[in-house]
């Protein structure tokens, strides 16, 4: 069975309540309650620590893929916009500026392994 994290640190957190209020009669059992005590509030500190790093690093990583995102596309407007530029630059419509949209459309156009070829629709025979 899976537990979430906050099952598992508030467990850890309730225990440790557990063995403040119970400290007399555990150490009559023979329980160090101060060592039992410490280990438990450090494994619970550490993975607190640990939870909120990760987080955080998953907040980081959604803001960088945001940005990344966004120069791209960027980028790609205004390499578009360079060939157009270019394009005009030398004539619409001549040679070199059929070889400038060529590169454009290159980028458009999905490689022959990428392309997107739809399955056969199966035939089914009409019931009467």
């Amino acid at each position: 069975m899976t537990h979430t994290h906050t099952e598992v640190l508030g467990l850890g957190e309730t225990v440790i309540e557990q063995l403040d209020k119970e400290k007399a009669n555990l150490e009559k059992g023979g329980m160090n309650v101060t060592v039992a005590k410490a280990t438990l509030a450090l494994a619970v500190e550490e993975a607190k620590a640990a939870h909120a790093q990760q987080e955080s690093l998953k907040h980081q990583l959604s803001s960088a893929t945001q940005l990344t995102v966004a120069k791209i596309d960027r980028a790609y407007v205004t390499t578009s916009g360079t060939i157009d530029m270019m394009m005009a630059a030398v004539q619409k419509t001549s040679n070199v500026a059929k070889v400038f949209q060529r590169l454009r459309s290159k980028l458009r156009r999905p490689d022959e392994d990428e392309a997107v070829h739809p399955l056969p629709v199966p035939v089914h025979e009409a019931t009467q």
